[in-house]
């Protein structure tokens, strides 16, 4: 489209063509051309109009804080200007090395220009580099810059760094953290793994009596059926709940108590799952309302009728339709989400998947309720329980609750603890300054009446701070 300063420039030549024909000046009628003859070389000449990118490369996965290589060759075709292109990365994307912005100018014949940059990782998720935006513009500016988008698409997966805790070798001789040796489950499905050949016992399958050792048997002596007894999976469960309120956003968007929490998280399944145990996580927020039951309506709507007798009615009336009320101090029904238990790299692989779109309010269920919501994968077992939380002595009601429900399924066993509460200190991650510092250990120093009362209900309570100390410190830390 042509811009507004060349639509003025072409009236004027245009009245100084009309002026000149009807005076009959000569030199105004030339003065008029001028214009016209420069707006028909501007629309002759034209500016780029074909761009494409090609992004060298594929899709590829790395860990926060790593180092990213993108490389992309723009071509341009027809016209004559000057053409930028631009590769919007995302926020949580640092810069490091090269340029997403360039700049060329666009002669008579095709021109090429390669865009190269490095950039660091900072902030996990799954980020999509669909387009590059780019101007091109009029070598005369005759007509409106042009701004288009020529697809590239490329799509980063920036996982979470796992805490690893494999340099733990003697549990019982340097720390109280538990392994869930007894947490063995009391049914589940054999699997193919050979036990030990037993007598026969009403309700065992046909197809696992082992005929050749009974016929051996009874060649000699007398001797009921022998059935061959397999492994039943599920013999060790760990159950992980992470807190995802909103008290955990506390920090910067990159570093902050979530982002924390979430390697703890990778880091203690990743020592499970190494360690043939079944691990299953479960989401749950820490301000949630305590639970008080199902969600039922407790009492019927009032008759209006009966209240308004003798009312007469001033609009026609019209038939409403049926509404659900709700019952006084009810609230809506919360959501929950959690990961069945499972072994291997598999559950590994779906644990790491739902940590890249973990984030503040992911489940609007409390403890208990995320407890109740997952009891069926809990009865009949005796798991090791494991919340990964950060402290707060002001609200404390929840967490005693889901506690006292976890004990109706675990219990203490050889007095070793099966509930770890691992307090992530978020407090000291927000800290900025020195100021900010001595704040944070004035309210770290609030929590530890907490954490005594914790103890004292037969959890095992890890504090971390991850500005002073590693993962693996903080739980060599917890001594017998």
């Amino acid at each position: 489209m042509i811009t507004q300063d060349t639509q003025e420039l072409v009236v004027s030549g245009v009245t100084f063509m009309v002026m000149g024909m009807f005076l009959g000046n000569l030199i105004l009628i030339v003065l008029g051309l001028f214009p016209i003859v420069f707006l028909a070389l501007g629309i002759l000449i034209g500016q780029p109009q074909e761009v494409t990118v090609t992004r060298e490369g594929e899709d590829a996965k790395v860990w926060v804080d790593n180092q990213i290589a993108d490389t992309l060759t723009a071509t341009v075709k027809g016209g004559v200007g000057l053409v930028s292109f631009s590769d919007p990365i995302p926020s949580s994307f640092s810069l490091d090395e090269g340029t997403n912005v360039k700049f060329l100018w666009k002669g008579v014949t095709e021109k090429q220009v390669t865009i190269s940059y490095r950039a660091t990782c900072a902030k996990r998720g799954r980020y999509e580099l669909n387009d590059i935006d780019y101007e091109t513009r009029h070598p005369l500016q005759i007509t409106d810059n042009k701004i288009g988008k020529a697809p590239a698409p490329r799509a980063y997966i920036v996982q979470p760094k796992p805490m690893f805790v494999r340099r733990i070798r003697e549990r019982k001789a340097i720390t109280r953290i538990p392994m869930p040796m007894e947490a063995r489950i009391k049914f589940g499905f054999p699997t193919t793994d050979f036990l030990e050949v037993r007598d026969y016992q009403p309700g065992d399958l046909y197809r696992n009596i082992n005929w050749k050792v009974t016929a051996r048997r009874l060649s000699s002596s007398p001797s009921a059926l022998q059935v061959n007894e397999f492994e039943k999976e599920g013999k060790k469960m760990v159950w992980i709940f992470l807190d995802s309120a909103t008290h955990m956003a506390l920090g910067t968007t990159v570093q902050n108590t979530m982002e924390y929490a979430v390697r703890a998280t990778l880091g203690l399944a990743d020592f499970y799952l190494s360690r043939e145990c079944q691990v299953g996580l479960c989401f749950y927020d820490y301000d949630a309302h305590e639970w008080e039951g199902s969600y039922q309506k407790t009492q019927g709507a009032p008759d209006l009728d009966i209240a308004f007798f003798g009312v007469d009615q001033m609009e026609p009336e019209v038939e409403a339709e049926e509404g659900h009320e709700e019952p006084e101090g009810a609230r809506e029904s919360s959501f929950s989400r959690y990961l069945f238990p499972d072994t291997g790299k598999k559950q590994q692989f779906r644990i790491m998947r739902e940590m890249l779109n973990v984030d503040i309010r992911y489940s609007g269920e409390s403890l208990k309720e995320a407890i109740h919501s997952c009891r069926r994968h809990i009865v009949g077992t005796l798991p090791l329980f494991i919340i990964i939380t950060m402290l707060d002595a002001s609200k404390t009601d929840a967490l005693y609750e889901g506690i006292k429900e976890l004990y109706k399924y675990s219990g203490r066993l050889r007095r070793r603890p099966s509930i770890i509460v691992f307090n992530v200190q978020g407090y000291k991650i927000a800290a900025q300054r020195e100021v900010e510092g001595i704040a944070a250990e004035l309210l770290d120093f609030r929590n530890r009446p907490l954490t005594g009362i914790l103890r004292k209900m037969g959890a095992t309570v890890v504090n971390w701070d991850p500005q002073t100390q590693s993962f693996a410190q903080a739980l060599i830390k917890q001594r017998a």
